[in-house]
């Protein structure tokens, strides 16, 4: 699956690159605010060049997003990364990665009972900041590229001759959740993972190669479904999201 690095050239610049199964891309220079915008899976620095405080505190508020790392960590430099191998560079993809999801899932193990109670108290009056929160949750323990969530929810009718409505939603990105009302193609995935949503929490699909996952989940009797592209699935990350769905329906103290 392919996957974006970046590479701070100076204080105002980074260089952005892609790589997928075969190659990776020329890369292309951007300006430090585009960090922003950018979906990364990774970021290296140099040391020697980051000297700028509020660019290090900048960073560190980007950590919550994609692991950062120092060049000297990899015993590379700026000029070395870009003419490193691809093979090279997906080990050390992987092993940054890996041991920033294993962080995050740590973490999240360690403040399971306050997350979840944090969550259960959104639940019954501000539904959308509940699954976007949920959504950047989700994204840090699967260290996923994307995350999709859907669910339902009731469209209070506007007139008195209307009715109310279900209805569904989906919370999207790739580094921020996009939340808005879903249509045919919603109400349809909804429907063809119907039979799936008979346990508070389940892995309905999963391709390790293409990493594409489905997670069927039922939080208080409502059903939810999650679609992400994902870098790994572990054993660890499947046992701390179901007790994470757990004690969401049955409000666990």
């Amino acid at each position: 699956m392919e996957f974006n690095l970046g590479l701070i050239k100076s204080e105002n610049q980074f260089l952005l690159k892609s790589f997928n199964n075969e190659s990776d891309d020329n890369g292309k220079i951007l300006d430090l605010s585009e960090l922003k915008n950018s979906n990364l899976q990774a970021l290296f620095y140099d040391e020697e060049q980051l000297e700028n405080e509020d660019l290090k505190a900048a960073l560190l508020e980007d950590s919550k997003y994609f692991p950062i790392r120092s060049l000297k960590e990899i015993n590379s430099d700026y000029d070395s990364f870009q003419s490193m191998p691809l093979e090279e560079v997906r080990s050390i993809f992987s092993k940054v990665h890996d041991n920033w999801l294993l962080q995050n899932n740590v973490t999240l193990l360690e403040e399971l009972f306050k997350v979840i109670n944090h969550l259960n108290g959104l639940w019954p009056n501000d539904r959308t900041t509940f699954f976007e929160e949920l959504w950047f949750i989700l994204k840090a323990n699967l260290g996923a590229k994307s995350i999709r969530i859907i669910f339902n929810d009731i469209q209070i009718a506007k007139k008195e001759n209307e009715k109310n409505k279900l209805i569904q939603v989906k919370i999207e990105g790739e580094r921020v959740p996009n939340p808005t009302e879903g249509g045919e193609l919603e109400a349809k995935i909804m429907s063809n993972y119907d039979k799936d949503f008979n346990s508070g929490f389940d892995i309905a699909e999963y391709s390790k190669e293409k990493g594409q996952l489905v997670i069927t989940a039922t939080i208080k009797k409502s059903p939810v479904v999650i679609m992400a592209e994902v870098y790994e699935m572990s054993r660890m990350q499947k046992a701390i999201l179901g007790t994470l769905f757990t004690g969401l329906s049955e409000n666990i103290q």
